[in-house]
């Protein structure tokens, strides 16, 4: 649905600026003549991106960029628009030099389309999946807003914390699969040989080499291909809605996605409504900026509150996402006026908490790794002794004097 900005006169007579989400022009200036403004003028329309419903708006197995190169992306990008560039100029001036070549590609291909009039958020949206949904939101939200270089940063900001997650986790993923491996190669191991003819050691070596050749081996390449492949699919927008309603049922994760959602959603809002964005296209808009696909859903549950105008206390309520001291401090905001100054607050809170729950859920899965070692190793160990010594009574039992 498209975005409109527009100009319109408090019956106070103070102007207001904003932008609303409507079909046409004429419901907008209908929607807030019925509010009592006056004068009305419904300037240009920004398109933003269609909403979704459950899952991710796009279908296939195409992941979406790097985090690494998408914040560099989107932290370069906020500094050209900051410098004063269009977003149709910023874009062509940083494509050619990004190095990731889909980002690349497809940043040139918006550099075209938004120097043109098409809106930017419109044509993220199209990239197939390339730049996730909440940054859509984000620059939707800031075409909106009047704020595409925050827009940029919170973007950045995102995929920041995404890589500092799986910052050092290449050990974890290699002790899970070393793991995998020794499994592999020394399961077949001493079942392979048959105690009764020990001195056929050739014998013995051709059964353990069967053994790999035409299971262990093309099995551990199956996980291999399957890791790869899940991987790609985990990471693309059809995978979307799984991966973050599993990563909610993780206590450690659950505690991270909630932190992170609510921090992008309160700082979006506080800005929107600087703008001078009106209450329910601002919500709508920071609602959409959540990374998890679960929990933004969840936060559009309070838009009906927003806009039967019972306060941003009894949609936050609605969603059952926040606790009750920063709901409290919302509510004081409200009442004395001072709604934006009480978001931040909330915005650092959550932040806090997010920073708190990203070296929790790190540790956590070096723990995990470590525990697949140990066990993977015990059990070897526990192989290895239990055959040994089973082929020390065999060989005792045959040398052994009528």
């Amino acid at each position: 649905m498209p975005i409109f900005r527009y100009e319109a006169h408090e019956p106070t007579g103070r102007v207001l600026r904003g932008a609303m989400d409507a079909q046409s022009p004429q419901e907008v200036e209908a929607r807030l003549a019925g509010k009592g403004y006056t004068q009305v003028v419904v300037q240009s329309s920004v398109h933003a991106p269609a909403p979704t419903s459950g899952g991710a708006e796009v279908s296939g197995i195409t992941p979406a960029a790097k985090a690494e190169d998408l914040g560099l992306f989107f932290r370069q990008l906020g500094a050209l628009l900051h410098a004063g560039m269009t977003p149709g100029a910023a874009l062509a001036n940083l494509a050619p030099r990004t190095a990731n070549p889909a980002l690349k590609a497809a940043g040139l291909e918006m550099a075209r389309s938004v120097s043109n009039g098409i809106s930017w958020a419109t044509e993220l949206a199209r990239t197939n999946g390339l730049i996730p949904e909440h940054m859509v939101g984000l620059v939707a939200a800031g075409e909106a807003g009047g704020f595409l270089p925050f827009s940029c940063e919170e973007a950045a900001l995102s995929a920041e914390q995404d890589a500092a997650l799986r910052q050092g986790l290449g050990w974890v993923r290699f002790l899970i699969w070393q793991s995998v491996w020794s499994i592999l190669l020394f399961q077949p191991l001493f079942p392979s040989i048959d105690t009764k003819h020990f001195e056929d050691i050739k014998g013995h070596a051709l059964t353990y080499l069967k053994w790999q050749a035409f299971l262990c081996v093309p099995l551990g390449i199956a996980l291999h291909l399957g890791a790869y492949l899940g991987g790609k699919w985990w990471a693309s927008p059809a995978g979307a809605h799984t991966r973050d309603s599993l990563s909610l049922r993780i206590p450690v994760m659950a505690k991270l996605h909630r932190a992170r959602a609510l921090a992008s959603f309160t700082r979006v809002l506080s800005r929107l409504l600087r703008a001078g964005v009106d209450s329910s296209t601002a919500y709508e808009a920071a609602a959409r900026s959540a990374p998890n696909s679960v929990l933004r859903a969840q936060l559009l549950r309070g838009l009906p509150e927003i806009r039967a105008a019972r306060g941003l206390d009894a949609a936050i309520l609605a969603t059952g996402l926040m606790d009750h001291d920063p709901i409290q401090l919302l509510v004081t905001g409200q009442q004395t006026g001072q709604l934006t100054e009480t978001l931040d607050q909330v915005t650092a809170l959550y932040q806090e908490e997010a920073a708190r729950a990203t070296d929790q859920a790190r540790k956590a899965q070096k723990q995990l790794a470590g525990i697949i070692t140990l066990v993977s190793m015990g059990y070897v160990t526990i192989l290895a002794t239990y055959y040994i010594m089973k082929m020390s009574f065999q060989v005792a039992d045959g040398i052994a004097p009528e």
